[in-house]
């Protein structure tokens, strides 16, 4: 074999954002000049690099090139723990490459940004929000969710007071802001509040990285609180019966009392002046022909009896 290769450090912590080298060493142990180039395989090779890409090296002379971890800083690259190896390969025989390997351990952040939605409520019984929550950090993040009104005549109630959201994601708290006493008519009234988002993430230690191929589970340790982010919000209560309900009642009553008015007044005369001209005299005499008298009546029906009996009379002689 013409060349070794050995890494500075095999472990190393990288911070999201931040540059970090570890040396790695090659030793020309051939017997003609040879010139090295290196390839990072793993999965940090998207957001690493060798600096120089190639090295030349005589025989028996040794060179340091840098391994230059860059994760980036976003959730595309989660927090925790990753094998990676340095491929060297000699120009002239890439069959006797040697790739030295390690381990980087990509440091957490938290990044966590809010939105309350909407900013501004009305409703009569209670205001509605939505707080957007978004963590934008490499570990998954614990939430916590408060809130604090400007008076006793108002409470926010959470449906959910933490969410646990995992890195690269948003998730919704529900609240809901609603008054100690009813308003039946009246002016509106504003209650401000203020909502807090505070994100609790966990952070790895030095000494409590652990590798997953040894079959063991990476122990975690709370992080320091963060500072919490202050959102403000207001409802603005509305009265149970519309403003516009009382001028409705008094102009439906004045509406009433006008039809009643004008029935009386105009109407009802105007009716009954109608009918008593429409009884004429001809009317009277008219309905009186058409309608026949009781003893008229009587009279035909005695009429008819005795006709009766002179019929049978004869039939009978």
């Amino acid at each position: 074999m013409s060349v070794t290769a050995s890494l500075d450090a095999t472990t190393v912590t990288a911070e999201p954002g931040v540059a970090t080298d570890v040396p790695l060493q090659i030793l020309n142990s051939g017997s003609t000049v040879e010139e090295y180039r290196f390839e990072v395989v793993g999965a940090c090779s998207a957001w690493s690099t060798v600096e120089p890409a190639t090295l030349s090296l005589y025989p028996g002379a040794s060179g340091t090139v840098a391994l230059r971890l860059s994760p980036p800083r976003d959730p595309s690259v989660p927090a925790g723990e990753t094998p990676f190896g340095v491929r060297v390969l000699p120009t002239s025989e890439p069959g006797e490459a040697v790739v030295p390997e390690g381990r980087v351990t990509v440091a957490p952040f938290t990044e966590v940004t809010s939105e309350l939605v909407p900013r501004g409520s009305t409703g009569a019984r209670r205001g509605r929000h939505q707080l957007a929550v978004d963590n934008r950090g490499n570990a998954p993040v614990t939430v916590q969710l408060s809130a604090r009104t400007g008076s006793e005549r108002a409470r926010v109630d959470f449906a959910a007071k933490e969410l646990v959201i995992p890195p690269g994601h948003a998730d919704f708290g529900k609240l809901r802001v609603r008054s100690a006493k009813r308003i039946w008519r009246g002016t509106p009234v504003t209650h401000q509040f203020q909502a807090f988002v505070a994100p609790q993430s966990t952070q790895l230690t030095d000494s409590q990285q652990v590798g997953e191929e040894d079959g063991r589970q990476d122990e975690v340790s709370s992080s320091p609180p963060f500072e919490p982010l202050v959102l403000d919000g207001s409802y603005e209560q509305q009265a149970i019966l519309p403003r516009w309900l009382p001028r409705a009642v008094i102009l439906a009553a004045v509406v009433v009392l006008a039809a009643v008015g004008l029935w009386y007044g105009l109407l009802r005369p105007a009716v009954k002046s109608t009918a008593r001209e429409a009884v004429t005299p001809e009317v009277v005499a008219s309905a009186a022909q058409r309608t026949p008298s009781p003893d008229a009546g009587a009279a035909n029906g005695g009429n008819g009896a005795a006709n009766g009996g002179s019929t049978d009379g004869a039939d009978g002689g």
